[in-house]
């Protein structure tokens, strides 16, 4: 009997060593792969941003951060404010404010093939269809899956009440952002510039200051609030129902950066710049927290972690 255990334990580790030997030769012949891949980089990234959130480095982390107390009317920390980064789709959230003061949120809009198929290939998507909507159903398509077919939706619809008909699509959104832009100078914006009304340019940016005080804005409205913050959202249209996925991480109970405290407000991506503005209520109390240029999706979500533990809290 003894003879027997000794021959199972002999076969187990002489097994367990082999299934060893061929995972380490495995990982060394396509250690490369494994290590680039998407999968192993999320997975490493969160794991990282569970066990190492520290305290916030500024331009280390982000090249401007702020917390606002929105409360007390006062800023926590703010550092950064000579930055103007590259605004990505954060900019929708002044192309917004300059369209309420054209339209109502009722007005219909037309989605056509033409304004369509303008949208940059590749970029962020509501997946609109031919058809019409509520100024407002264009609004919350912006600000949840920010969708730049949205924006230009947007932008074709307002250019035209402007120049009327007879124009083509892009002429149109031209003359939008072109009245945009007269807005931003005329409300004292002065640090943004938007070349695109959905953000999709290098050449955007802006800075901590206005992109806050836009941001305040529009946190007053309630198609704003009824929207940006659910993880999933759905309007309902004559062309159907459309459910977007909202692309704050902070919303998705599914994610490791989920947090229940947060309740918005809207992320933009270009290139290697990662943005977030995220409204933290806790206890009462509501605090504004913008990261601007983090160099990594996992950064800017670590980024508003540390100023919350570092400095809300301890506030």
């Amino acid at each position: 009997m003894n003879r027997l255990h000794k021959n199972r334990r002999n076969v187990l580790l002489i097994v367990g060593f082999i299934v060893l030997a061929v995972v380490v030769v495995a990982f060394g012949l396509f250690k490369n792969r494994i290590l680039q891949s998407s999968l192993f980089r999320s997975v490493n990234d969160k794991i990282d941003y569970i066990v190492n959130t520290k305290d916030l480095k500024i331009p280390d982390d982000a090249l401007a951060f702020s917390v606002y107390d929105m409360d007390a009317n006062a800023y926590l920390f703010y550092e950064g404010a000579g930055q103007e980064p590259t605004v990505a789709s954060l900019s929708k959230l002044f192309a917004i404010d300059y369209a309420l003061s054209k339209v109502k949120l009722d007005d219909v809009f037309e989605a056509n093939d033409e304004t369509l198929k303008l949208v940059p290939a590749g970029s962020s998507m509501a997946n609109l269809t031919r058809g019409t909507y509520t100024a407002k159903q264009i609004f919350q398509a912006m600000l949840v899956p920010s969708g730049n077919d949205a924006a230009y939706v947007m932008a074709y619809n307002i250019g035209k009440m402007d120049l009327g008909a007879g124009h083509s699509a892009k002429e149109y959104i031209n003359h939008f952002v072109k009245s945009l832009r007269t807005y931003l100078a005329r409300e004292s914006y002065g640090k943004t510039d938007l070349y695109d009304p959905s953000g999709y340019s290098m050449q955007a940016t802006t800075n901590l200051d206005d992109i806050n005080r836009v941001t305040l804005k529009l946190l007053n409205y309630d198609f704003v609030k009824e929207c940006m913050g659910e993880s999933s959202f759905t309007i309902t249209t004559k062309q159907g129902n459309f459910t977007w996925k909202n692309t704050n991480e902070f919303l998705d109970k599914e994610s490791l950066f989920y947090n229940s405290h947060i309740k918005g407000v809207k992320t933009g991506t270009m290139a290697s710049s990662y943005n977030i503005i995220a409204l933290y209520e806790n206890n009462g109390k509501r605090y504004l927290i913008t990261c601007l240029a983090a160099h990594s999706n996992k950064d800017r979500y670590q980024a508003v972690q540390a100023a919350i533990h570092t400095i809300i809290e301890k506030h």
